[in-house]
């Protein structure tokens, strides 16, 4: 009797033990439903799709066109391509905002229903809406990169950031005027007391007319996003800074700004929500009152650097952490924040990318996509097809499954050897288990492993003033010889540490031979140095599992050093 009990002890702890290394998804979905994917490629997508009645425009980007190019797209809503436009000249971070413009005419003419777009090359171009095809383009001054910063339509016009100037146009084209301001990065535009405000990499505000151009020290930091309008012609800045992120209220006429909070670092877009703005970054969701004077209500955990969006009376933010997802957070009435739920998916991933979602006829319907580059259509309304539930079933996670079904015979026959006490068979296959079981879970172990080893430390630790700013935020490795450094930058989208030393590698055009191992793949020689070994170290840690199994964050900096 004590042998059977043993033997269902063991059947249950090791069933167990597969059932929570198996991969789970939750999501508090109203029901969505899966219509269609439509996957991009290598490339990542950082910016909002934008809908219309008629289609979906999306953009990719790509740091190398080994990667891909820099695309626009335009879909239908069965995930059909119409159009696409590519830019083989713009292989930096095209993460400019695109905007739809409906057909129209004013002072400077008419204009056909119309996508804009800006590029990293510093091209502004005008795509007709239905067909892709140029109606119009200008070229801006290009220092480093060209536009990244979001533009604003208003009546005839628009007005971009690019990297030193704003830049006004006419919905036909026309240069209406240009303005020179400090170096900027995502850097987007606002109207207010009759001036447009756009912020730079030093922590200046800019204001600019046709006529002139004024600029004001806000702190030291960088302002990457669009200041959100306030009451009495003020402005909300979130600034980047060294320790974190800072929220100012700017007042135009006065020219005093006054700090609200601190807060973490890599600042996203902020939006308003009623009369609340919704600020968030690397730590808090926030929500923000103002009216004579700004004054916090609430905040939440929640890591989002790019967009957040509303969600059918909600916010919605994506993680942008290797886990991915998103979180849903209710607004109340008095502005406090509340986690309703969360949302994952089968390929959950960095992401910076807003979530569009609109009502038709009672459905409700939402875009998803992330630096995978794999654009999801979700639904409550139409059923799940025939041909997507095979899809479902496909995308099923077999291995796993097969892992416990071994792993429930093996064990059983172990229980099964026990009770005729054939010990020696019986330890047989309890070895043959555990090393089933080690298989299966080795990768989750050493991510642990070295997720309990080393505390994760801040990109800034590391970093190199000589380096371009152009760099900061994104992933950045260094491939250190006896008498040399290879320094690349600019890297986005890169999951582990072997993925990103293979990126790089490819974009220098240097040999990196890498073997395999028990535990894992190993980097033995690089641009034919072998050494006595390479090892690395991320943000200044060193590394305690193979690269193959190191995750890394959006801003992470690697280095290998010869040994």
């Amino acid at each position: 009797m004590r042998s059977i009990l043993s033997s269902l002890a063991i059947v249950v702890i090791f069933c167990t033990t597969f059932a929570h290394a198996e991969p789970t998804t939750h999501s508090d979905d109203n029901d969505f439903s899966l219509q269609w994917e439509h996957d991009f490629g290598q490339v990542f997508v950082s910016t909002q799709p934008i809908t219309t009645d008629e289609a979906i425009f999306l953009r990719t980007s790509s740091s190398s066109l080994s990667q891909g190019i820099p695309t626009v797209y335009s879909l239908d809503f069965d995930g059909n391509e119409n159009w696409r436009v590519a830019n083989t000249n713009s292989t930096m971070q095209d993460m400019s905002p695109l905007e739809y413009v409906k057909a129209g005419e004013g002072n400077c003419g008419s204009w056909p229903a119309m996508v804009l777009v800006g590029w990293s090359d510093g091209l502004f171009q005008a795509l007709d809406a239905t067909s892709g095809h140029l109606i119009w383009q200008h070229q801006t001054e290009v220092f480093a990169w060209g536009i990244t910063g979001s533009m604003l339509v208003e009546d005839e016009f628009v007005t971009i950031p690019t990297r030193n100037e704003i830049v006004q146009l006419c919905l036909n084209g026309d240069l209406q005027f240009n303005q020179s301001i400090g170096n900027g990065w995502r850097n987007g535009i606002t109207q207010v007391n009759g001036a447009y405000w756009s912020g730079d990499e030093n922590g200046w505000l800019w204001s600019a007319t046709e006529d002139n151009i004024s600029s004001y020290f806000i702190g030291e930091g960088k302002i990457r996003h669009p200041p959100i309008e306030l009451q009495e012609e003020r402005l909300l800045i979130h600034l980047q800074t060294s320790s974190g992120s800072a929220i100012y209220d700017f007042n135009t006429v006065s020219k005093e700004s006054t700090i609200v909070r601190n807060s973490g670092f890599s600042p996203g877009k902020p939006i308003v929500v009623g009369e609340y703005i919704i600020t968030t970054d690397s730590r808090y969701l926030t929500s923000i009152l103002c009216t004579t004077e700004c004054e916090v209500v609430d905040f939440e955990s929640s890591i989002s650097n790019g967009e957040i969006s509303e969600f059918f009376g909600d916010i919605i933010a994506p993680q942008n952490t290797a886990e991915g997802g998103y979180k849903i957070f209710h607004l109340g009435d008095n502005g406090t924040l509340h986690l309703s739920g969360t949302a994952n998916y089968h390929d959950d991933w960095y992401g910076t990318s807003g979530v569009a979602s609109w009502t038709m006829d009672g459905a409700k319907h939402m875009l998803l996509v992330n630096d995978n580059a794999n654009l999801k259509l979700y639904s409550t309304s139409a059923p799940v097809t025939a041909e997507q539930s095979q899809q479902q079933q496909a995308d099923t996670d077999w291995p796993t499954i097969l892992a416990m079904l071994c792993a429930l015979i093996l064990i059983s026959t172990t229980s099964i050897s026990l009770l005729r006490e054939k010990f020696h068979s019986a330890f047989k296959f309890f070895t043959l288990f555990c090393t089933v079981l080690l298989y299966f879970t080795l990768g989750d172990l050493m991510q642990a492993w070295s997720d309990l080893v080393n505390e994760d430390a801040p990109a800034s630790d590391a970093w190199d003033n000589e380096w371009p700013e152009e760099w900061m935020g994104t992933q950045v490795i260094i491939f250190e010889f006896k008498d040399q450094s290879i320094v690349t930058g600019g890297l986005i989208g890169h999951e582990t540490v072997l993925e990103l030393t293979k990126a790089a590698a490819l974009e220098q055009e240097i040999d990196v031979e890498i073997i395999d191992s028990s535990l894992g793949k190993y980097v033995v020689s690089i641009n034919n140095v072998a050494g006595e070994g390479w090892e690395y170290s991320v943000n200044g840690q060193p590394g305690t599992v193979s690269a193959e199994y190191s995750e890394i964050q959006f801003d992470s900096i690697v280095l290998w050093k010869v040994l």
